[in-house]
């Protein structure tokens, strides 16, 4: 319709008035005055156009004004949609972060939200817990929703804990040394990158390490909570290592993993590296403060300002930078609390 064209045209205009002569140069060639007008009569009921007096009329029936200003406010149309629909909506469901989104967001999950609102009215909210695949079936008949970026919606909505949602990460990538499962306390060692894994994962059961686990960045962030129920060792003690690159991003995944789960450097890999030469190429990398000053708390006066040296300079060290040889030789012959 040819008012929605005008519509959409003024929200591209960055004046704050118009004319009408330039509200008509944007009409198709085709359009009659009388389609005109009715364009232009139906945005002053909506409130988008405002005649202005001063400017004086066409004379033409029906008649229009020759300058109109832009209610800049009310060409947020979805601001009213969204006005209207909080009024009729569960009550659980909060509509207010949508007046700061683009009406791209709004319109992209209305189905959604109405969708939520559907089972909340329809269902009431769930007592027990069931799987993301589960939950998102329920909600809008599609199981990959919530997976592929439909929890944002939920969060938007401010419902996401109320339909409770069990989170489940993937299964870690680890490697066992069965001989350990007897024990009442476990030693276990994070890597971040899949070379490290695999120079390792051939001496395993060499040391007093239960398992070996590939950290993948920081995915091990997500999973490694669920180490015990994985490796069906409940009750047990599990004392966590953690070794990745030695540069900012790297010190961030450790610091994340430990405030979900206790995980401490492997400091003696660490130490390796800092016998090495640091490269360059993280300039754009910028050290977390909290994060680095807990990580070098582990290490002495001396090492910590070393490292904090050369991560304010751009420079970093990648697990790599030490050799299969050198990382199994560590690992075997290194002191390692158990308790």
């Amino acid at each position: 319709m040819l008012d929605r064209k005008l519509l959409d045209f003024l929200k591209a205009y960055k004046n704050s008035s118009i004319t009408l002569g330039k509200l008509e140069q944007f009409c198709p060639g085709s359009t009659t005055y009388e389609d005109f007008a009715a364009a232009v009569l139906s945005l002053e009921e909506q409130g988008v156009l405002k005649k202005i007096d001063s400017s004086g009329e066409n004379y033409k029936d029906p008649s229009l004004a020759n300058k109109y200003a832009i209610k800049k406010d009310a060409l947020k149309l979805h601001h009213q949609q969204i006005k209207q629909l909080q009024l009729t909506v569960h009550p659980l469901i909060s509509l207010d972060r949508y007046y700061k989104l683009s009406e791209k967001e709004w319109e992209k999950d209305y189905k959604y939200i109405k969708k939520i609102d559907a089972y909340l009215k329809n269902k009431g909210v769930p007592q027990l817990p069931v799987s993301m695949p589960q939950r998102s079936y329920e909600l809008v008949a599609d199981e990959k929703w919530l997976e592929a970026g439909g929890t944002k919606v939920l969060e938007r909505l401010g419902v996401g804990e109320q339909l409770k949602i069990e989170q489940t990460p993937d299964p870690l990538m680890l490697a066992v040394a069965p001989k350990r499962f007897t024990s009442l306390s476990h030693l276990h060692l994070v890597v971040e990158n899949k070379t490290t894994y695999y120079a390792l994962a051939d001496i395993l059961c060499e040391t007093a390490f239960t398992s070996l686990i590939y950290g993948q960045g920081w995915k091990a962030s997500a999973n490694l909570a669920y180490l015990p129920k994985q490796l069906n060792l409940p009750g047990c003690e599990h004392i966590i290592y953690y070794f990745g690159d030695l540069d900012a991003e790297g010190i961030r995944i450790w610091w994340y993993i430990n405030e979900k789960i206790k995980t401490t450097p492997a400091v003696a890999f660490y130490r390796a590296l800092l016998t090495k030469q640091a490269k360059y190429g993280k300039q754009t990398q910028r050290p977390d403060r909290r994060a680095l000053a807990q990580f070098s708390a582990y290490f002495s006066r001396d090492a910590g300002q070393q490292l904090s040296n050369l991560l304010a300079e751009g420079r970093y060290y990648p697990q790599e930078a030490l050799s299969k040889d050198e990382l199994q030789e560590i690992w075997r012959n290194s002191a390692w609390t158990t308790s």
